[in-house]
Formats: C-alpha cells, sequence, structure tokens
C-alpha cells in the first residue's frame, strides 16, 4: 500500500509535447485580453484562474513529481480512452 502513495518522479519536459503548461498560458493570456471589458468580467477571472491552476500542475509536474491531478487524470482516463479510439480507428482500415 505504501507503493501506491509514492510520488513518482518528475516527467522530462519536451518542448514540442502537448503540455498543459501551453493550454494554460493561453487561457491566462486570452483573460488578459478579455480584461479591458467589464462585460467579461467574471469570465476573466475565471479564464485567468483556470490558466494559472493548469499552468503550475504542468510546472510541478515537470519540476517536483509527476504525481499531479493533471498527471493522474491523463494516465486514468484520458490515455485509456485515446487508446481505445486509436484502436477501433486502426481495426477498421
Amino acid at each position: 500500500m505504501a507503493e501506491k502513495n509514492k510520488l513518482k518522479p518528475p516527467v522530462k519536459f519536451i518542448p514540442r509535447g502537448p503540455h498543459h503548461l501551453y493550454i494554460g498560458l493561453v487561457l491566462m493570456i486570452f483573460a488578459w485580453l478579455m480584461a479591458p471589458y467589464e462585460y467579461y468580467n467574471v469570465w476573466t477571472w475565471l479564464f485567468g484562474i483556470a490558466g494559472a491552476l493548469i499552468f503550475t500542475d504542468d510546472l510541478i509536474e515537470h519540476t517536483i513529481t509527476g504525481s499531479t491531478p493533471l498527471r493522474l487524470f491523463f494516465d486514468k482516463i484520458l490515455f485509456p480512452f485515446m487508446t481505445k479510439i486509436n484502436n477501433l480507428i486502426h481495426t477498421k482500415n
């Protein structure tokens, strides 16, 4: 049971990979672009905070530990889903 709670080592950062750091950065830039307009006030804050959290998650994943919430989501849910879809596509050809 102690093995399950062990933190993973940081994941190697490859700049051209599909990092959620980039998604977080884009959300923060989007929030910054919306800031001058009062109409988007709530959305500005939501995009800014979400972007900062996503950006920070990727930063932690590549510097401190690979056991971050979004990495666990990817490993447990997203990657198996993508594998099933890829298998379906490749078996039909």
